[in-house]
């Protein structure tokens, strides 16, 4: 994969929370840069921004660090649809923008599946593995230094704005003994129990 000279600074930054570069970190960085180009806005240093991603691949991981937004402050909104969506919203403002992938918008992406394919199975020669990791490198390249317009419909849509992340207080569930959050503690004849105790019993 190329070597971090070839990235800009910020990208640089995501790569070193993920752990490596991939297209879908690449993904994540222009689908954020392309919002931000419209809002017009920054990194959020507390809640002043929320993110909503439809996701939880590699992207996910550039969306937290280029937007401040996480699951510890409450403005990372994961919603478990499995598409390349990416919705940054403002709260001063109420502006919102919606990013999402364009199919088969990277270069060489059904020959990179295609070689993925065979290296999954084994049966990929040394040369097959070179050629799949020059085209992941090469969509790398064209998200992070390309026209988000060929890779992403970008549009301005009207989003609720969630609530503030809330302090919820714990006690001990009735089953396990562990402190669970009292908004997430079911109540049963036996207590209030946590929902792995609950999930326990309802199989048991």
């Amino acid at each position: 994969m190329a070597s971090n000279e070839v990235f800009p600074d910020d990208f640089s930054q995501c790569v070193a929370f993920h752990g490596h570069v991939c297209p879908g970190l690449a993904i994540g960085y222009a689908a954020v840069a392309s919002a931000r180009a419209m809002l017009g806005s920054a990194r959020a240093d507390d809640e002043e921004f929320v993110a909503i991603v439809e996701n939880d691949s590699c992207a996910v991981d550039a969306v937290q660090v280029l937007t401040g937004c996480t699951f510890g402050k409450g403005n990372l909104i994961f919603r478990d649809w499995g598409k390349q969506v990416f919705t940054l919203l403002e709260r001063k403002t109420g502006r919102a923008v919606r990013v999402s992938l364009r199919n088969r918008a990277l270069p060489g992406n059904e020959e990179r599946k295609a070689l993925k394919a065979k290296i999954d199975a084994g049966e990929a020669s040394q040369a097959e593995q070179e050629k799949w990791d020059e085209l992941r490198r090469e969509a790398v390249i064209a998200l992070i230094r390309g026209d988000p317009v060929d890779f992403f419909e970008v549009r301005e849509v009207t989003v609720e704005t969630p609530p503030y992340a809330s302090v919820v207080g714990t006690e001990p569930c009735a089953g396990c003994g562990e402190p669970t959050m009292r908004s997430r503690l079911v109540d049963t004849t036996e207590g209030l129990i946590c929902k792995e105790c609950a999930q326990v019993r309802c199989s048991g």
